[in-house]
């Protein structure tokens, strides 16, 4: 019975969830509320679609000379399932998906990379934080529209003129150094907060 399960699991479940897991590795990412249902539902359907496929793949094989036997066989199916499987897992391991590694090892421990849009998605109820948010954003876009400014003006003029839009340049690149580094931090902390 236990073999049963254990075939199942990794032959129907393991692929398909390791596979979702590294295409979307933030937690949250596919829904807000429902995120694990997904993913395991997602698993089993993507596990049944990559067991078919290697199916495919081992099938185009044709037939071993030396055994007389196609390659569609177990012993082989069941090694390409669990290495596919690790791999992905491994996949998924990098790209942030398993935040709970780090309980094992701090060196384990990897974090995704969040894109700034996604955290306007997960601030939606923290008004107070989405606000501050929308206000730097804001802010950086008007920086860089003003610093591109500077560096056509800089191209078209000469003297004292040149040097003050030189200067400002500079004044706006550090401006814009604090902000990223404000979204930076401001990110990391609400990264935090949902693992």
């Amino acid at each position: 019975m236990i073999d049963i399960i254990l075939v199942l699991v990794v032959a129907f479940f393991l692929p398909g969830f390791f596979l979702v897991n590294a295409l979307f590795p933030r937690k949250g990412e596919l829904d807000k509320d429902y995120d694990l249902l997904y993913r395991i539902t997602l698993g089993i359907v993507m596990s049944v679609v990559i067991a078919i496929l290697v199916g495919f793949i081992l099938n185009a094989f044709g037939v071993d000379p030396q055994t007389s036997k196609g390659y569609f066989r177990a012993e082989i199916i069941w090694p390409v399932i669990i290495i596919l499987a690790i791999l992905l897992f491994i996949i998924g391991w990098f790209r942030g998906a398993y935040p709970s590694m780090g309980k094992i090892h701090p060196s384990l421990l990897r974090i995704s990379k969040r894109e700034p849009q996604s955290v306007i998605v997960d601030l939606k109820e923290d008004k107070d934080t989405l606000v501050a948010f929308r206000e730097l954003s804001e802010k950086r876009e008007n920086l860089r529209r003003r610093l591109k400014n500077y560096e056509r003006r800089v191209r078209l003029q000469t003297g004292e003129m040149r040097k003050r839009s030189e200067s400002r340049i500079l004044e706006i690149q550090k401006d814009l150094e604090t902000i990223d580094e404000e979204l930076r931090i401001m990110e990391e902390k609400r990264a935090a907060e949902l693992y």
